[in-house]
Order: structure tokens, then C-alpha cells, then sequence
């Protein structure tokens, strides 16, 4: 006979508010006949499967049980005991199916020789949060709580999340405001009314998308000039997962049929701001109890993480929710704008010791939009740190792309704020994109040494220990390469136009950046000034045709005034246009006296041999 695992739990740990349970877990002793020719099917099946490039890229070539639907005839013959087949989901990670079901109809399932045992599904511990309005919309309103955690100089090299796919478990999701007039949504499925309008419907209570429309605001809305999301060029898969009604809800088995849904359908990372805790104890926190924890770890045995709010129920400790206790599980802590924790967020350890949160961003006032089509709001909860981190994470995962993502969490947790002295309340601190994205990498951008211009599409050759490595400059004219060694390096052309600047250095743990140039070798051209108007230095680049020549400078003021002179001789023949020592002629708008010039438009002249080039352009101050 199977086991009910329940009777003592629901005496010991459920306050006599709870209403007895009417939906439950129902574990299958194993995986049905025919097995191994399930599995080669299964194989097959899975090269055409979105999650396949995933798959590889974790060393995941063939199917294994985690990948089976629960046995047909297995489920079958639980159905036939409960009413119209009152089946609400199935798992595969578990190898269980929740149902609604009567005490006597639980029992007699329970009873079945192909059951394990039965318990309880669990009951999230979603509070509605409180948004205030944010009336000044002047500029970017979400420039600090990107810039807290460096997310925006990952934007400045542009990296937006481009073609990384974030699932997203949340309550629903409306997308009419303004910020979601571009999103990329690939496909979206509401498993509480089993339909694909994850939008509030008809018999929603109300509010029911607030949350989640705002989450996936932070994760990757944008309106020009006024907001942004942390990524928010990337794809999204929606899944609606969690009934906010006043009346006892059980969601647990919704997220799991979420998490698998979104891992089948080629999510590369998930963000969710959801927490399960009524009916566990601090004593199931352990990593290897709650359902949440175990599925969310069995994702990341595809290859797919789970970014998930530690929970708001701090400051005391062991407050977290499940499925943050999972080993494989990134759980997101908040802070205010000052870098100080907040009051309300939840603290580890594990109950078998382990630190909890991983690290943090803000929670406290963080910008978001939820309803209408151009009004903005601020919220409090790790519910609003964790879309943060994980847009993060997508930047990362977009930059890096011979990085898999937990490659990109190990990165963010090594550069994080206190990742030297971790706590249960920080974690290891604030997340930090721009340490993250050098760690252990060259990165840098090539520019062209004419007029500075940024070269998107550039092939470049990265040797390092006796290894070479291909890499290309995405369309900004950034680069990221983690060559997994350490030594002396030097970035080299690879089949691109004009002449590459070779450039060596060494590269230790806390990686490095370089500026890559590359010069034209089509003949002399005329000089160059850049920038124009300049802001306090300024470069002027020339070609030297043939043999060997002085080169001469001076700068006037529109009066007639010198006010700077430099002679550089006999340079031999090529291009001397990058802001290198030793290439273009550097001015930093000082005077022989070492006094800033003034203002205003100024005359050089160039003398190379006996031609003489008159340029003219402006210093700012």
C-alpha cells in the first residue's frame, strides 16, 4: 500500500486557518514499460526541440527519464478514480501528477500499486505589493536602479539581451502600456484557466496581472528617453502560474508545469518572483524537499536556471521561501539605492547551512510600469530585485556567448559586491554586470583610427597560451571572450578590412579591456580631427605616403595666435591615426604654458614634408 504523506504534517505545521487540501501530488513508483525504446523516441524527438542548442551547450545529447511524461497508463488509471478527470497538471521532472480529489478519493489512489505516495500541493505565499506613482518621468527614471548594479554599462557597449530566451512565472501579464509597444514575446500560456491569454480574462479577480506585468516591465520594457528594462531586447516566454483570490489557492503544481513548459520551449534562463512556503516547515528548506526546489534543480541539470525572490519576510533569520533553498537556484535579495539591505527582505541560511540569498539588487522603490499606457510606478519587494538580476544575467548570457548561464552566475557571484565575506543577509552582495562581464575575459571594442567610429561586425583572433580563438565585435564594436587560460595575450585581424593595431597584454582572474584600432591601407588620405568639437582632447591623425618625413603642428586661435606647436621627426610611411602613443598627434587643449585654452574655434596646421593641411574645429569647455 502507498503512503499518504500528510496525516502528521497537516496535524504538527498547518494553523487551523488552512482548510483541508483538496489538490494533491500523486508520485508514480517509476517510469512504465518499454523504457529504453521510450527513451531513443524521446532522443529523436528532442533535435527538434527549441531547447536543443541549450541542451548541447550543457553536454545533454540524449533524452533521459527526466525528459518522460508520467506513464500514460499510469495516469489513466489515477483518472478513472477521480470525476470528469479532474486532472490539473503532470510533471515530468517529479514523475507526478496533481489532482483535485476528495479525502476518499485521495485514499483510494494512494492505494494504487503504481503510486509512491500522495501529498499535498503547496500554497505560494503571494502578497499583492503596494505601488506608489511616479510623477517625474524627465529623463531616464530607471538610470539607478540599472547603474546600482552596472547594468547600464552593458547597455553603453550594446548589449540589450538579443536573442536570449527569458521565461517568465508570474501571475499575468497586460501589454498595453507603452513600455511593451516592441517586446518579443515567442509564445505565453495561462495554466490556471489552461488557455493562452496570460492578460487578465473574464473570472480573474482583479489586479490579477498587476505583478507580473510589472516584473516583466523591469525585465524588458522600454520607452525611449524615459525607461528601460534590463533587457529589453531579448525573447520571452509567459507563463502564467499563480491565482492572487483571497480563496486557498494551491499554484505550486502550476509553477512546476510552468518551469517545465518553459524549459521544453527553449528558455535560457527564468525569472520568477514567487515563493512557496504554507505547509513546509524551516526544516524542509534544505535544498532536497520542497516540490518547487526539486523541479527548479532538475532544470538546472537541462541547463536552465531559476532566478527567484528570496522572499519578503525578513529581517529574522531562515526566512526564506522555497524554491530559493535550491542548490541550483539564484536567489535574488533586495536593497535600498544606498546599498543598505532591505528590512523586509527575506535571509537564509538553508536549513542545512548554506547561504541564502546569492546576491541583490534593488528592491526598495524600484521603477516600474503595471497598468495603463504611460503611467509609472515604483515598488518594494525582492519581487522587483529579481527581474533586475536576471535581465542582468541575459546581458551576460548575450555577450559571453561561449558562456553557458551558469557560467554567467558564477561570474556575477565572484565580482558581486561582498563576495569576499558573504552573509545571510547580502548574500555576496550587489550583482556588478561590468566586473561580471570582464572576469576572467578580454573584452574591448575596435575602432576605426580614421574618425574614431565604432566597427560592429569585426573579426578579430585572440591567441593566449599557445591557443587562438575567433571572435567578432557585436554591432556596437564590443567584444567579450573568456579564453578559460590565463597568460600573455594578443588580439590580432582575422580577415577584416584595413590594417589591425596589434595589441598584447596579460590576462589574470579580473580580466581586462583594450581598445582595438584598426588603420586604412588605402593610400594616404586627407587629415583628420576628432572629436569635432572636442571636450578637452583631441586627436589629429595623418598618413605619411612614401619614405620618411618631419611632421610639424600648430594650433591658432581664430586672432592669429599660436598657442601650441609639436614636431614629430622623421616618421616613416603608414597611417598615424589612433589615439595610441606614437600614432595621431594628442592635443589635450593646453596651451605651451600648460594653461586650458578658452572656448572657441581654432586653426591647425600640419605640415608633413612640404604639404601643408589647414583643418579647423572647436574646443568646448
Amino acid at each position: 500500500m502507498a503512503v499518504i504523506i500528510f496525516s502528521i504534517i497537516l496535524q504538527t505545521t498547518l494553523p487551523s486557518a488552512f482548510p483541508e487540501p483538496d489538490v494533491w501530488w500523486v508520485f508514480l513508483n517509476d517510469r512504465g514499460p518499454n523504457l529504453e525504446q521510450r527513451l531513443e523516441e524521446k532522443t529523436i524527438e528532442l533535435q527538434d526541440s527549441p531547447s536543443l542548442e541549450r541542451r548541447i551547450q550543457n553536454d545533454l545529447y540524449e533524452a533521459d527519464e527526466l525528459d518522460l511524461e508520467p506513464w500514460v497508463g499510469y495516469v489513466e488509471e489515477v483518472e478513472a478514480i477521480i470525476p470528469d478527470r479532474n486532472m490539473r497538471t503532470t510533471s515530468r521532472y517529479l514523475n507526478a501528477v496533481s489532482v483535485s480529489a476528495t479525502e476518499r478519493e485521495i485514499t483510494e489512489i494512494a492505494d494504487l500499486v503504481c503510486v509512491s505516495h500522495v501529498q499535498p500541493v503547496c500554497a505560494s505565499t503571494f502578497e499583492t505589493p503596494s505601488f506608489q506613482e511616479v510623477f517625474e518621468t524627465d529623463g531616464s527614471i530607471t538610470y539607478p536602479q540599472l547603474s546600482q548594479i552596472g547594468t547600464d554599462e552593458l547597455h553603453m557597449r550594446g548589449w540589450y539581451g538579443s536573442e536570449v530566451v527569458i521565461g517568465v512565472l508570474d501571475t499575468g501579464f497586460n501589454l498595453v502600456h507603452e513600455v511593451f509597444s516592441d517586446i518579443s514575446i515567442i509564445d505565453s500560456y495561462d495554466f490556471i484557466n489552461s488557455d493562452s491569454i496570460v492578460s487578465w480574462e473574464s473570472g480573474d479577480p482583479a489586479g490579477q496581472s498587476n505583478h507580473g506585468t510589472a516584473v516583466l516591465s523591469i525585465l524588458g520594457g522600454y520607452y525611449e528617453g524615459t525607461f528601460s528594462g534590463g533587457a529589453p531586447d531579448a525573447f520571452f516566454l509567459l507563463a502564467k502560474t499563480e491565482d492572487i483570490s483571497d480563496e486557498y489557492q494551491a499554484e505550486e503544481d502550476y509553477w512546476v508545469a510552468g518551469l517545465e513548459w518553459l524549459e521544453e520551449n527553449g528558455a535560457e534562463l527564468v525569472s520568477s518572483s514567487l515563493g512557496y512556503l504554507d505547509w513546509y516547515t524551516y526544516e524542509d528548506l534544505d535544498g532536497n524537499t520542497a516540490v518547487t526546489t526539486l523541479v527548479a534543480d532538475a532544470a538546472a541539470s537541462r541547463g536552465l536556471l531559476v532566478f527567484n525572490a528570496v522572499g519578503n519576510g525578513g529581517p529574522a533569520s531562515g526566512t526564506l521561501n522555497a524554491p530559493s533553498d535550491g542548490d541550483s537556484v539564484f536567489a535574488v535579495g533586495g536593497v535600498d539605492i544606498y546599498g543598505e539591505i532591505a528590512s523586509f527582505s527575506s535571509r537564509g541560511p538553508t536549513f542545512d547551512g548554506r547561504i541564502k540569498p546569492q546576491a541583490c539588487a534593488l528592491g526598495v522603490s524600484t521603477v516600474l510600469a503595471y497598468h495603463g499606457e504611460h503611467t509609472y510606478n515604483a515598488g518594494n519587494g525582492t519581487s522587483f530585485a529579481t527581474p533586475l538580476t536576471s535581465s542582468t544575467a541575459a546581458l551576460l548570457l548575450e555577450a559571453h556567448s561561449e558562456w553557458t548561464i551558469f557560467d554567467v552566475m558564477d561570474a556575477l557571484l565572484v565580482t558581486a559586491s561582498r563576495s569576499a565575506t558573504p552573509d545571510n543577509a547580502y548574500g555576496r552582495g550587489i550583482i556588478d554586470a561590468y566586473s561580471a562581464l570582464l572576469c576572467r575575459s578580454v573584452t574591448g571594442s575596435v575602432r576605426w583610427s580614421l574618425d574614431g567610429s565604432y566597427l560592429g561586425g569585426y573579426p578579430l583572433e585572440l591567441e593566449i597560451a599557445g591557443s587562438k580563438f575567433n571572435i567578432t565585435t557585436n554591432p556596437s564594436g564590443y567584444f567579450a571572450f573568456c579564453p578559460g587560460i590565463y597568460g600573455d595575450f594578443t588580439i590580432k585581424g582575422r580577415n577584416g578590412f584595413g590594417e589591425i593595431i596589434e595589441v598584447s597584454g596579460y590576462l589574470d582572474t579580473a580580466g581586462v579591456e583594450i581598445e582595438v584600432f584598426v588603420d586604412s591601407v588605402e593610400g594616404a588620405v586627407s587629415p583628420s580631427i576628432y572629436p569635432n568639437p572636442c571636450f578637452g582632447i583631441v586627436y589629429l591623425g595623418f598618413d605619411v605616403a612614401a619614405g620618411t618625413e618631419d611632421v610639424l603642428l600648430d594650433i591658432y586661435d581664430v586672432t592669429g595666435v599660436r598657442v601650441y606647436s609639436i614636431l614629430r621627426e622623421s616618421l616613416a610611411a603608414g597611417s598615424y591615426r589612433a589615439p595610441l602613443e606614437g600614432e595621431a598627434i594628442i592635443w589635450d587643449c593646453r596651451d605651451e604654458g600648460g594653461n586650458a585654452v578658452a572656448s572657441g574655434v581654432y586653426i591647425a596646421r600640419l605640415l608633413i614634408g612640404e604639404s601643408i593641411e589647414i583643418m579647423k574645429f572647436s574646443v568646448v569647455r
